[in-house]
């Protein structure tokens, strides 16, 4: 069994192809890498993902999005931020928030560079342009989830439920492109709110958006958690880590369903 593998949802080889080349000068040999198109099988993102984490012999199995670069040093920060883990530690990745709504993590998207510390710190929900698996946990993404969205925040749910810890680490990398809300979206959040609304006062802090039910839900908790994610989308470009991630343009002014819009 290898230590870490990836496994990515893949519909642009070429773009999956400049992904991997990215991390090539960092790694040798190189991790294996399995390509998943699920479109072709009628899979959504939950199937897909869970065939690569069956399929590929690792300890942690790293779900990364096709349309992401790794900037030189990533591989040393990533590995010992996942060898430096606690047991209880089922999932980690660079952007999370917080069960209260505050952000935490590290990567450079069409927004800019975001930085929010300290990291490591644990989260109740991650991201899903990166989410790392730890394969004896058990957890598996939940084939019910429709489409493509919504996927990433429910197994983190999962693992609060099962006592295990979701960790957003300090190993930053470069989102290239955005998403945005839409229907598909909006379907999923529907879904993950139904399924987890009440275990958590139907308030769900996710990266991407706040998930709530506007009649079920505390008005004070709702106001406290929106303060919060305002506050730190705004500080999104101040940061006090150092430095970008890499030197890579992206343009901004764009809604981005990854990294904190």
């Amino acid at each position: 069994m290898s230590a870490i593998a990836f496994v990515t949802l893949v519909n642009d080889t070429e773009q999956l192809a400049r992904c991997q080349d990215s991390l090539r000068p960092q790694v040798d040999p190189f991790p294996d890498w399995l390509a998943v198109e699920p479109n072709p099988r009628g899979w959504n993102a939950a199937e897909g993902l869970n065939h690569g984490i069956e399929t590929v012999d690792a300890e942690w199995v790293v779900c990364v999005h096709q349309d992401v670069l790794f900037p030189a040093g990533f591989w040393s920060r990533f590995t010992a931020a996942l060898a430096a883990l606690p047991a209880d530690a089922a999932l980690a990745g660079v952007v999370g928030c917080e069960r209260r709504g505050w952000y935490r993590g590290h990567i450079q998207d069409p927004n800019g560079h975001c930085f929010w510390g300290p990291l490591p710190r644990d989260v109740l929900t991650l991201d899903e342009v990166l989410i790392a698996v730890r394969k004896s946990s058990g957890l598996r993404f939940d084939p019910e989830v429709p489409g493509f969205h919504c996927y990433g925040s429910d197994i983190c749910l999962q693992a609060e439920q099962r006592g295990l810890r979701t960790v957003a680490i300090d190993a930053p990398i470069v989102h290239l492109s955005t998403g945005r809300v839409d229907e598909h979206y909006e379907r999923a959040s529907a879904w993950l709110l139904a399924k987890w609304g009440p275990r958590f006062g139907w308030v769900l802090p996710m990266p991407a958006m706040l998930v709530r039910d506007e009649e079920r839900s505390s008005w004070l908790r709702r106001t406290a958690v929106r303060w919060r994610r305002r506050r730190d989308r705004l500080a999104r470009n101040r940061n006090d880590c150092g430095h970008s991630p890499c030197g890579v343009a992206l343009a901004g002014g764009q809604r981005s369903v990854s990294a904190a819009t």
